[in-house]
């Protein structure tokens, strides 16, 4: 098969699976709701099914202009924000891993994180199906590499990680809870940070999340403040942060880490 048409391929794969992450981020934090009932998706305004023309992936919200057929109710720009991200990241990594279990890995990781980082921003919470399944898919894809590489100190750094991730940002929340004399950070951030060790590993994907996330939370912080949209009170969730730092780390973790050994005079 020609490479333009595997490319085009995962495109589409990568907006087939954005668009079930879609279904996952909005029917999993509702109690009433689940990812396999009702069987099709509906509008949120008027309870109309949508046919299968109107939920193409991203095709179907620039056809109708971004409002329901039915009741002509807006439809989140979410959706077709996370169905793109999904579709370029696969091909992104695509480039970067090639058809290898590391871009099995690296497709898994990404779909974790997306709905993790939508659901924490809109609602303040990591679902526990959702760490869980990420914590077992990573556990399996792991498990698969050190098994196909006979690489006994991948699968060890990566429990290491697992270990170290967890622990460590739990000690993190302990010490913030105490200086700040309120909770820091919530326990889904922990279970978080335990998964991004075990895709990760411990040095220094660890060390990089933490102060990418700590980073770029600081600076949107101190912009929502500054612009009126938060107050000081307001809680951040610390999730979509930490998400996307992983994401970072991810694909360009070894540069990165190479020019600030550079840029500090250790290499």
């Amino acid at each position: 098969m020609d490479e333009i048409w595997i490319q085009v391929l995962i495109f589409l794969l990568g907006l087939a699976i954005g668009s079930f992450l879609n279904v996952c981020i909005y029917r999993i934090p509702r109690s009433d709701l689940s990812i396999y009932s009702p069987r099709r998706s509906f509008c949120p305004e008027c309870n109309q099914s949508i046919k299968w023309y109107d939920n193409i992936p991203l095709l179907s919200y620039l056809l109708l202009r971004g409002k329901c057929r039915h009741c002509k109710a807006k439809i989140s720009v979410i959706y077709p924000i996370v169905e793109f991200t999904t579709a370029l990241l696969f091909l992104v990594m695509y480039y970067q891993f090639d058809m290898t279990l590391e871009y099995l890995h690296a497709l898994i990781f990404v779909s974790v994180l997306i709905p993790i980082f939508v659901i924490d921003a809109q609602h303040l919470i990591i679902p526990n199906s959702i760490s869980l399944t990420g914590l077992a898919l990573g556990l399996g894809i792991v498990g698969v590499i050190a098994y196909q590489g006979k690489d006994i100190d991948y699968l060890k750094w990566r429990l290491i990680g697992f270990l170290a991730g967890g622990l460590g940002l739990w000690l993190i929340a302990l010490i913030g809870s105490a200086i700040m004399r309120k909770k820091a950070m919530g326990m889904g951030d922990v279970k978080l940070m335990a998964i991004i060790g075990l895709f990760l590993g411990a040095f220094p994907a660890l060390p990089m999340v933490i102060a990418l996330s700590a980073f770029s939370g600081a600076v949107i912080g101190t912009l929502l403040i500054a612009t009126g949209r938060k107050n000081r009170q307001s809680p951040i969730p610390y999730g979509p942060f930490l998400a996307g730092a992983a994401v970072v780390v991810l694909l360009w973790g070894d540069p990165l880490w190479e020019k600030y050994l550079q840029l500090a005079g250790w290499n």
